[in-house]
């Protein structure tokens, strides 16, 4: 009589053999594979067949089916290839949880447009898209995955016109943005045009001294909101103090202070100012006769306050009764000096160490005519330090937007295209103020974003939605953000 063969193998892991199994022990571990048999005529007898792997058995966590099986298995099922579609998830998702005030305000003032003003701005800031390539980005997202309208440049043209037709609902979205006694600040920029048609489109002078058709956009920029919570168009031959006041009437806003460059001063420009009653900052050239160098010699008569991190030196005085500011910073100063040095050093044909000695009181000073008081020095230099957060959004419109330059033919069109550019910078700041709140500003930029949830798609399978899986760099972004893309 035969004695039953006693398995080499631990009974927890027989435990896991079937029928058409069977265990094999590979360099500490256990398999379970799949095996068959066959006759085979010439040996007169079956032969084993060994199949594919379908799991590891450990004596803790038992039977643990393959990555490899389960691949298998989801292959077998039949795909209709001509249902299968990709579209842009990720920015859509992030639009979904984080664009709820925008949604509804656009609903409340725009009924009937709320949704064609949302896949216009999606365009523009996603993809800096002509109307002409709007359809094409739209029925590539996910935002449009459940509206069954047929959208071409015809009809995002038509409802470009009506929507920029309509200026006082376009005014009632923007000030229902703006917070009581909000101390803003204004300044205005050009577009260039090449409209021939237009009332706005007029030859005039710009920093760059480029002389084209342009159109002036005037922002008003809330530092404490951190966005653009107004506009207004104005001919490209209006200068900024002109539009000031009926830019500030139509907002309603009140409380406004004028934060220049440097080249806004003048006597002209002060005057107007004090008889329209405009609070302002404005920054002097450093060869102004209204700044008094040596007023920063004797430290004692000096007074100080604390600017990140850096002490900030400064003295006020007046000038036929107009209030002057000069600051001094330390640090700057030496930066000043050697970046001279260094240019003396590098190309003395037109640095010459005279020069500098001439320049020498000057390194790292500033100085403002203002409105304010004589003793509100550290509000008047914090205030036109946040001048950069309009700077940064003018740098938006133009270099993310790419929207410098317009070939807009019909007022109310253009209307309407600055409109939808409004509400993609409102997006833009959105991402930025998130990106600054997580200090990750000098990792990603607002485009970095952009791109990394632009790549995050869904596929449609078989009537089913499936989202693709995110790679790593993805993945952080957003779990640094804490942002979610389900």
């Amino acid at each position: 009589m035969n004695k039953p063969k006693i398995s080499p193998h631990p009974q927890w892991a027989l435990d896991y053999r079937k029928p058409g199994t069977e265990l094999r022990h590979i360099r500490g571990k256990y398999y379970l594979y799949s095996v068959s048999s066959k006759y085979d005529p010439k040996l007169k007898r079956s032969k084993k067949i060994s199949g594919k792997i379908l799991g590891t058995i450990t004596q803790q966590d038992g039977f643990v089916e393959s990555e490899k099986k389960k691949l298998r298995e989801k292959a077998m099922f039949v795909v209709d290839f001509d249902t299968i579609c990709v579209r842009e998830f990720g920015f859509s998702s992030f639009l979904s949880q984080y664009n709820q005030l925008i949604e509804q305000r656009l609903k409340q003032f725009f009924p009937e447009h709320f949704l064609v003003i949302l896949y216009m701005a999606y365009c523009r800031f996603v993809h800096f898209s002509p109307l002409k390539n709007m359809a094409f980005h739209i029925a590539k997202s996910m935002l449009s995955v459940d509206d069954k309208t047929v959208y071409n440049e015809k009809k995002f043209s038509m409802n470009l016109r009506e929507i920029g037709g309509m200026r006082v609902q376009a005014t009632d979205y923007l000030k229902s943005f703006i917070k009581v006694n909000d101390n803003v600040m204004v300044d205005m920029t050009n577009v260039f045009s090449n409209s021939e048609k237009m009332r706005y489109s007029k030859e005039g002078y710009n920093s760059e001294m480029v002389f084209e058709k342009q159109f002036n956009l005037m922002y008003i920029y809330s530092p404490q909101m951190i966005q653009p919570v107004f506009y207004r168009l104005y001919s490209g031959n209006i200068k900024e103090v002109t539009g000031f006041k009926l830019c500030l009437q139509e907002s309603g806003l009140t409380d406004v202070t004028i934060i220049a460059d440097k080249g806004f001063h003048s006597a002209a420009n002060v005057a107007l100012m004090n008889q329209e009653g405009f609070k302002y900052i404005l920054p002097l050239k450093r060869d102004s006769s209204l700044i008094l160098y040596e007023k920063l010699e004797d430290k004692k008569q000096l007074s100080y306050f604390k600017y990140e991190e850096r002490y900030i030196w400064w003295v006020s005085y007046q000038i036929d009764g107009q209030q002057i500011f000069l600051f001094k910073d330390e640090k700057l100063r030496v930066q000043e000096e050697k970046d001279h040095l260094d240019r003396i050093e590098t190309h003395p044909e037109n640095y010459q160490l005279e020069n500098f000695y001439q320049k020498e009181n000057r390194f790292g000073t500033i100085a403002f005519l203002t409105s304010e008081k004589g003793n509100e020095a550290q509000h008047v230099y914090t205030v036109y330090k946040s001048r950069n957060s309009i700077e940064v959004m003018f740098d938006g419109i133009k270099n993310i937007l790419h929207a410098d330059r317009t070939y807009m033919q019909n007022e109310d069109a253009l209307q309407g295209w600055m409109f939808i550019n409004h509400i993609a910078m409102q997006w833009y700041y959105i991402i930025y103020s998130m990106l600054k709140k997580h200090n990750q500003l000098k990792h990603y930029s607002v485009s970095d974003f952009t791109k990394h949830l632009y790549e995050i798609k869904k596929v449609k399978i078989n009537n089913q939605w499936v989202q693709e899986p995110q790679i790593k760099a993805t993945k952080t972004l957003a779990k640094t953000l804490n942002i979610h893309i389900t």
